[in-house]
């Protein structure tokens, strides 16, 4: 699993349920989705039920931190490294921040 196809799926999925399949929002892996508003409570436990049940993981409190749902990127991180593919991570920046 490559941290770029996670990286889509999480896009896709958050274009289309939090912003209604708008593509002119201009979203990228580093976009602050918490500083945007995108991520709010409800969308982020939402996401968090998407993740579990898309990639087989349990977002355990200790992933449930304000640095792994910034950005998209972020949140792919957190769904590798709870996979155990490390390996995957092309530039390793340290578990749950």
């Amino acid at each position: 699993m490559e941290l770029r196809a996670v990286m889509n799926e999480i896009d896709s999925y958050i274009r289309k349920e939090f912003l209604e399949g708008d593509t002119s929002v201009e979203l990228t892996p580093s976009s602050p989705l918490l500083e945007w508003g995108i991520l709010n409570s409800m969308n982020t436990t939402r996401l968090t039920c998407f993740v579990g049940e898309r990639y087989d993981v349990t977002v355990s409190a200790q992933a449930m931190r304000t640095h792994n749902f910034r950005t998209i990127e972020n949140v792919a991180r957190m769904v590798l490294e709870l996979r155990g593919h490390r390996e995957d991570l092309p530039e390793d920046r340290g578990s749950f921040h």
